[in-house]
């Protein structure tokens, strides 16, 4: 049984090019007696090679496969967009912002939930996405850190990864925020998107499920001089998770694909 703290849960996939809505992924909740509150849905799209004639975007759709959500999540769809179309034959890298959304509904535990995405418009090649879900005993409430640590690493490969581990302070005790960034920090590669998502566990306290999406995440470039994607508004997840002091928080990375100069990795944690 997960524990008495805010969770987090992401899938990710390679889309379709038509307008039909297709699962990214299947997400189950972990045991509880009591049920689940779902505060946040989560999503990002990007290219996967650039079009220079299409804007990329859609929607998240959430489904309760289980049918034990109340009220049920439907409709339950949710705006994600990328870019707009491009003139020329060279696209620079663009960015997906982090598109959260707040909601409020309770989840049995076990709870088989369906993220699927629609694009806005049929694409030449399908689009990555990434969506994922926010949950808890509670809403969490924003509070006011007083410190903020993190680890960083690079990676090429899709494999999960090690990123590092933070030790908290011995007068740590909450996490109240979560932040994560995914940055090209090689030459950029035509036709490639740097999209993942990354994972907290502890063998000191009990916080696992606990994936989250990073800040942006960006879609492939194609010409001669590609310029990198810009940065976004950062967007800390807003968590509720007890610790005791000196606790070890260790980072895992996924990349959504293997990159062929490495992407830059930063997970910050904000704690009281």
């Amino acid at each position: 049984m997960a524990a008495e703290c805010t969770h987090g849960q992401v899938v990710q996939a390679a889309g379709v090019t038509t307008v039909a809505e297709t699962l990214i992924g299947l997400i189950e909740l972990p045991s509880r007696a009591e049920p689940w509150k779902l505060h946040n849905v989560m999503g990002q799209v990007v290219q996967a090679v650039a079009d220079v004639a299409l804007a990329t975007g859609g929607v998240i759709r959430m489904e309760s496969v289980s049918g034990d959500i109340t009220p049920d999540p439907g409709p339950s769809r949710w705006p994600v967009y990328s870019q707009g179309s491009h003139l020329g034959a060279t696209v620079g890298a663009n960015s997906c912002a982090l598109h959260r959304y707040d909601i409020d509904l309770l989840a049995a535990g076990k709870a088989n939930i369906n993220l699927n995405s629609i694009n806005a418009i049929a694409q030449t090649t399908a689009p990555r996405w990434t969506a994922g879900v926010a949950f808890g005993h509670t809403i969490p409430e924003p509070r006011r850190a007083k410190f903020c640590d993190r680890v960083r690493t690079t990676v090429t490969a899709a494999a999960r990864t090690a990123v590092g581990t933070i030790a908290l302070s011995e007068k740590a005790t909450r996490i109240v925020g979560i932040f994560g960034s995914l940055k090209q920090s090689g030459v950029l590669v035509t036709a490639e998107e740097l999209t993942g998502f990354f994972d907290l566990s502890s063998d000191d306290i009990s916080l696992s499920p606990s994936q989250w999406m990073f800040n942006e995440v960006s879609g492939a470039g194609i010409g001669a001089l590609i310029q990198g994607a810009p940065a976004t508004m950062p967007q800390v997840h807003l968590v509720d998770i007890p610790v005791i002091g000196g606790a070890d928080i260790d980072v895992f990375v996924t990349l959504g694909v293997a990159v062929t100069n490495p992407a830059n990795v930063d997970v910050f944690v904000l704690y009281e």
